[in-house]
């Protein structure tokens, strides 16, 4: 239970900063190829490398049969960027003009003038994530085998009755097609 618990609140939080931070540095219209690195993140929604690639990765970090392995690969999420940066561009920017002729820098203006303006969408994204956290079960399938790091979730479909149901209508379907 602490397992899920606990991949929920720091997969939350760290997606939500990450998002945040991603949204408003991609706002910023001195930063070096800013458009080229925010169409990298948008393709990364529609094509990736796929299981296996990825599996390789986190063992080769050394993360199956890890905690970290659950809040890593889900810190950067590309729908989340998008939806801070484009609720960071309908805000005024006068704002962080105003920060920058003050003599505000990058880390200023976003922790003190962009942050507390995002709150409403920050909100949302850590609704979304703290979801998308809480129903996760298959990476626990894929990359733990330690039975302590097994979520709640991955122990509800292992010992879910369906579970059995599924599988051999699954087999029955696949054999007569």
């Amino acid at each position: 239970m602490w397992v899920s618990v606990a991949r929920t609140v720091m997969g939350t939080l760290f997606t939500g900063f990450a998002s945040a931070f991603l949204g408003f540095v991609f706002t910023q219209r001195q930063m070096w190829h800013r458009k080229l690195l925010y169409r990298y993140f948008v393709i990364t929604m529609y094509f990736n490398a796929g299981l296996i690639p990825l599996f390789m990765t986190m063992k080769n970090l050394h993360l199956t049969n890890n905690f970290w392995v659950y809040i890593i690969q889900v810190i950067v999420q590309p729908f989340y960027i998008i939806m801070v940066k484009t609720f960071i561009e309908s805000t005024p920017a006068s704002l962080q003009e105003a920060a920058r002729v003050d003599g505000a820098g990058i880390l200023t203006i976003f922790f003190r003038i962009v942050l507390p303006i995002t709150t409403p969408i920050l909100a949302t994204v850590a609704i979304w994530a703290a979801v998308a956290q809480w129903n996760a079960f298959q990476d626990t399938l894929i990359y733990i085998t330690d039975q302590n790091l097994y979520s709640l979730q991955y122990l509800l479909y292992f010992y879910s009755p369906s579970r059995k149901t599924n599988r051999f209508s699954f087999q029955i379907s696949r054999d007569t097609t």
